[in-house]
């Protein structure tokens, strides 16, 4: 008699195990089906955004102020000598780029050169075209650009940044004094000397 008690109250015990599993179970799929997961998603476009050029405060020498994107030289050349005068200056554009890219900073002319079109090269113990370099700071870049005028012609030059950098980008101009194309301290050509520096940040 009491085997066949033992055996009904395991009975039972067994029994009411197995339906609180089903219990627990039936609450978790009610769970279940009242929750469900949203995903909430953006996507952030590859942007590099350059801003007009101002000049840094206390860096010009010889140049006259930033009008636009034009830097004009204020005396080119040497009252005596008739060769170049020394002049430099700073220039800073507010830039930012949110992913890794290149920068590119281009000379269409390599050096400053009489734009006068038609003319024939500079006579004897003339020069008709100056050097400079620009010296280019962005991020992890510290990079000098050097125009040399020894051939008038488009030059560039390329850096990799592996990183997104935002900031100023620092362009300094430096024209030496009596540097030009042919000899130290030559004479000029008259007329006027230009060049158009480009300056880009795009993909690597």
């Amino acid at each position: 008699m009491r085997d066949t008690r033992s055996l009904i109250a395991a009975t039972l015990a067994t029994a009411s195990a197995v339906t609180l599993l089903l219990v627990g179970q039936l609450a978790k799929a009610q769970t279940d089906d009242n929750t469900r997961d949203m995903v909430v998603r953006g996507q952030v476009p590859k942007v590099c955004t350059l801003a007009t050029p101002t000049l840094s405060s206390g860096s010009l020498v010889n140049f006259r102020t930033l009008n636009g994107s034009s830097l004009e030289v204020d005396a080119l050349t040497d009252p005596v000598t008739l060769s170049t005068r020394a002049a430099s200056a700073q220039v800073t554009f507010a830039a930012v780029c949110n992913y890794a890219h290149q920068i590119v900073l281009e000379s269409q002319n390599n050096g400053l050169w009489r734009s006068e079109l038609g003319l024939t090269p500079a006579p004897t113990g003339f020069s008709d075209a100056v050097p400079y370099t620009a010296t280019l700071i962005w991020g992890p870049v510290n990079n000098t650009f050097q125009a040399d005028a020894s051939a008038r012609r488009l030059r560039d030059s390329a850096q990799a940044v592996d990183q997104p950098v935002v900031g100023d980008i620092v362009l300094r101009l430096d024209i030496q004094p009596g540097a030009t194309n042919l000899q130290t301290n030559a004479p000029l050509v008259s007329g006027v000397y230009r060049d158009t520096l480009r300056l880009t940040v795009e993909p690597q």
